[in-house]
């Protein structure tokens, strides 16, 4: 992957430079720049190289007469047949790389070029002849793009770090977004934490057109509505195929590439793909030390089967080095936006651990989304016990004797809510954050999903389709590409193959779920593939242990004289009473949502200075208004 950049319509290109560099970390073997300062136009990218490992690879890249210039993070897999009927139609290409695609096909197609990628890819492209901007996104998000707008001024990011380098621009707190964090783990949709920056969603492109400093945006694809008829013998042998297919193309590249390999179905099922395109390939996976509960036998007993040279990540406190100085600031400053899912820890270290090896890695993300395999989805199912449950609450609070979230639920949304993470109840957030009060009020469990509800669908697929647009996209695929970037690591999600997910996206119900079980077709296809050890083994849901790298009482302290508390947006005695509570058994996840906002806010917030004993200091223009 890559580190892109860019700004249009701004008058000089004075700090752009030192902005753009700031995502080094995604592509440390080259940084490229160019400027047309008539139009008003910067691009810059920082390279990891993949493909064509050649100078003739660099970016950004132009056309033949330099009109249109694109910065590119991602990969095109099927950039060598789109190659193929680009010179059948005239074009000629000096790289072998996969950039060079889309500026050709954009010269072809226009912006509906996009509908023609197979692939992971956020783009930003200069076409000089229209003077217009184009940024576009791949169709589940897995590469980020980030936008922010200032008058007649529009930059984009691979990450919001870098439009915050851009001189004169304030770093503000978004507050509804940090209650969101707050309440969900993490912040979906398009805004983000940093009040001003945008997240352009998944399967849409933007244009900017700086003749009137006008921005369109549409949506180029989106999953099936209608589900067709599949028996489960016949789902699994075409999900085989699919899965197959996209690995082989995903195993591209001209540098080495692995596999991560936890031992449980999504990754067991990617790597036996992938051994079988690639025999002894390198598989990685994370063992929690002296922990009861780790799966790390289960991965060496595939990769033994499979025939892959496998590596165990072992992990400790000491592994982390957050007793060190700097130790948690180095962790942190990863996470230019606050996650609050505990899986950034094991990502974080496996990442860091692969890149010794390898520069590309492929993963099992979004088979639990695709093919059903949450236990919420079955769980959320409003018999009718729990519909008059909800009316009661309802009922209840009308009168004002009603319960709170999460000790009652309301409705199917606050439930749905309620299965992923309990958290914080509007009262403690008040009591809390005692500044952001009007805020919290306005905020509902359950609202951020609500733009996805789609009430055609099965009663699984509703679920599953609102996964995919918020905790897939802005949970676990941010969490991956943060912590696999932060090392200069690439990763690659087959399943997540748009063809995949069409083909996923059109299983009835009874297929992917029925008689209790989730993800029926992908344990299918393990029955064919590997041993039975795998297959029959329970679904295990992610988890480690947590208080190993960081306990409560270090939270708790943290937290005390932290940065929050200074400046006032943390109330001390409700931390108090929080931490006294014996009866909340969310207590945990809470602590660690607070330690996360606040290790955040230090770092990139008030931009504290370790060398300076922790003290805080606020970031230009950060106070006021936007607090």
């Amino acid at each position: 992957m890559c580190g892109i950049f860019g700004v249009a319509g701004r008058p000089n290109t004075d700090g752009l430079r030192e902005a753009a560099l700031t995502l080094q970390h995604r592509g440390p073997d080259a940084f490229g720049e160019w400027e047309d300062s008539t139009a008003r136009i910067y691009l810059a990218h920082c390279r990891l190289s993949i493909i064509d490992l050649s100078d003739a690879g660099r970016q950004p890249m132009a056309n033949e007469d330099g009109t249109i210039q694109v910065t590119f993070n991602g990969e095109i897999y099927n950039f060598a047949e789109l190659r193929t009927v680009l010179q059948s139609k005239g074009h000629s290409f000096r790289s072998r790389s996969d950039t060079e695609v889309i500026v050709h096909a954009y010269e072809e197609w226009g912006t509906a070029c996009v509908e023609r990628f197979r692939g992971i890819f956020a783009f930003g492209l200069w076409d000089g002849n229209r003077r217009r901007l184009v940024l576009a996104r791949d169709h589940l998000g897995v590469k980020p793009l980030y936008y922010s707008i200032c008058g007649d001024q529009l930059a984009f990011a691979s990450e919001p770090r870098a439009l915050l380098a851009i001189p004169g621009t304030s770093r503000a707190l978004f507050i509804p977004a940090a209650i969101q964090f707050l309440q969900y783990t993490y912040t979906t949709g398009s805004t983000t934490i940093w009040d001003g920056v945008f997240r352009l969603p998944p399967a849409h492109v933007l244009e900017y057109d700086s003749n009137f400093a006008t921005i369109t945006r549409r949506n180029f694809w989106q999953v099936p509505a209608e589900t067709d008829s599949w028996t489960l013998t016949d789902a699994s042998e075409r999900a085989g195929e699919l899965l197959t297919d996209a690995v082989k193309e995903e195993l591209v590249g001209d540098v080495p590439v692995g596999v991560f390999l936890s031992g449980g179905v999504d990754s067991s099922l990617v790597s036996a793909a992938a051994a079988k395109a690639s025999p002894a390939i390198n598989s990685f996976c994370v063992d929690f030390v002296d922990w009861d509960q780790s799966e790390a036998s289960d991965a060496q007993h595939v990769a033994e089967h499979l025939g892959t040279r496998h590596h165990t990540c072992p992990v400790d406190r000491a592994s982390f080095g957050f007793s060190a100085a700097n130790g948690l600031t180095e962790f942190f400053q990863t996470w230019d936006e606050p996650l609050g899912d505990p899986a950034i820890l094991p990502t974080w270290m496996i990442s860091r651990m692969t890149r010794e090896h390898v520069t590309v890695a492929l993963s099992g993300d979004g088979g639990d989304e695709l093919f059903a395999g949450y236990g919420w989805y079955q769980n959320v199912q409003a018999d009718s016990r729990r519909k008059l449950a909800w009316f009661v609450e309802q009922l209840r609070r009308q009168a004002g004797i009603g319960r709170s979230w999460p000790e009652g639920c309301g409705d199917e949304l606050e439930y749905y809510q309620l299965l992923h993470c309990p958290t914080f109840t509007n009262e403690e957030l008040q009591d809390l954050f005692p500044d952001w009060t009007v805020d919290i009020k306005e905020s509902s469990p359950g609202d951020v999903f609500k733009p996805w509800i789609h009430p055609l669908s099965e009663p699984v697929r509703k679920w599953q389709i609102v996964d995919l647009h918020s905790y897939l996209v802005d949970n676990n695929l941010t969490r991956v590409d943060r912590a696999s970037m932060a090392h200069g690591l690439e990763v690659r999600v087959p399943l997540l193959d748009h063809r995949l997910v069409e083909f996923a996206y059109s299983l009835p119900d009874h297929v992917c779920c029925g008689e209790g079980e989730g993800k029926r077709v992908l344990r299918e296809l393990v029955r064919r593939w590997l041993p039975t050890e795998v297959w029959n083994k329970p679904k295990q849901g992610f988890s480690f242990p947590m208080e190993q790298f960081v306990t409560q009482a270090e939270m708790v302290a943290t937290l005390q004289t932290g940065c929050l508390v200074r400046h006032g947006l943390l109330n001390r005695g409700a931390l108090h009473r929080l931490k006294q509570d014996s009866r909340s058994g969310t207590r945990p996840i809470k602590l660690w949502l607070l330690f996360v906002l606040e290790q955040w806010a230090s770092i990139w917030l008030f931009q504290d200075d370790p060398s300076r004993g922790g003290d805080c200091r606020p970031a230009p223009a950060m106070i006021g208004a936007a607090l």
